[in-house]
């Protein structure tokens, strides 16, 4: 019994070693950044500098959706290199004519330091080589880029994730995304106040998309057991019931790297795939918005992969 104490702490003392940059479990247990005051502080940013307004756009336009790059310095991709799949799946979408910006929906990095962060923001930027517009790039927090105290890394480089960008049709249509910080497992007080005071508007809008980290169902069987960030049951339900009171159009995820669909009380749920490096197929979701929204899933396609 003795040398099977000693194996198990040696094999949890491995794990700590070699995980030490990328598996934060203290931080799992304890939250090292607090929501309420981190989403305080987005609502500040966006008072401060206001909320993205994307003017004359077609009535019927698309959308670009992935999650999940988790960025490690210890990867070694070159920003906008042949192995940078974000760099790859944003120049998709920038030269998307069809397309008006692309979402990333959380999980940004996957080990503490600010490098990964620089990475990220690397691989949004403006390539005026290859691409053909300079579409932004809307991302989120979550639960990975609350690890190691690596939130203020986020606020550094993307300063908000609580926010809306509001598209406006050249035929005077209004279309409203909501963007959600879910990093810690709960959307907090603060922030479903204000998703209820952004829903409120629900009737001036032709179509609404909600997007937040965390996936709230575990229905597959190779994610029923997995020991990571979900909602508590009765915040859960409240927010479903407000999806579903609002007739909002499509609810956008990501966290479980992989694709998923579902419907609860007339609202879809749906799973934006993942750009990790270590995906054989990576590919990413295109939402068309008209006069209802419509995705489809598209793998991406890189001669280095």
């Amino acid at each position: 019994m003795r040398n099977y104490y000693i194996f198990i702490i040696s094999a949890l003392a491995l794990l700590l070693n070699t995980a030490c940059n990328h598996l934060d479990i203290p931080g799992m247990v304890i939250n090292r950044s607090d929501t309420e005051e981190r989403v305080n502080d987005w609502i500040d940013y966006n008072v401060q500098n206001g909320e993205p307004v994307i003017e004359n756009a077609p009535d019927t336009y698309l959308v670009y959706s992935s999650s999940d790059p988790h960025y490690c310095a210890s990867d070694s991709i070159i920003p906008q290199g042949e192995n940078d799949r974000l760099y790859q799946y944003i120049t998709v979408e920038r030269n998307d004519p069809q397309a008006l910006f692309s979402m990333l929906v959380g999980d940004l990095a996957n080990e503490k330091g600010e490098t990964p962060y620089k990475m990220v923001k690397a691989a949004m930027q403006y390539d005026s080589l290859n691409q053909i517009k300079n579409d932004p790039c809307f991302p989120v927090m979550g639960n990975h880029d609350a690890y190691f105290d690596c939130a203020q890394w986020y606020k550094e480089y993307f300063h908000t994730s609580t926010y809306t960008v509001t598209v406006k049709t050249v035929s005077g249509f209004k279309d409203l995304f909501i963007f959600l910080d879910s990093s810690n497992g709960t959307h907090g007080k603060r922030q479903m106040d204000w998703l209820e005071e952004k829903l409120s508007h629900r009737d001036e809008y032709r179509n609404c998309v909600v997007v937040s980290h965390c996936w709230l169902f575990r229905t597959s069987y190779n994610y029923t057991t997995t020991p990571a960030a979900n909602l508590p049951l009765d915040e859960q339900y409240a927010f479903m019931d407000l999806m579903s009171q609002n007739n909002v159009s499509l609810v956008v995820m990501g966290h479980f790297h992989m694709r998923e669909q579902r419907q609860f009380n007339g609202i879809t749920y749906v799973m934006t795939d993942n750009l990790n490096e270590g995906t054989l197929k990576p590919s990413y979701m295109v939402l068309s918005c008209g006069d209802k929204v419509n995705y489809e899933y598209r793998e991406l396609v890189s001669s280095a992969l």
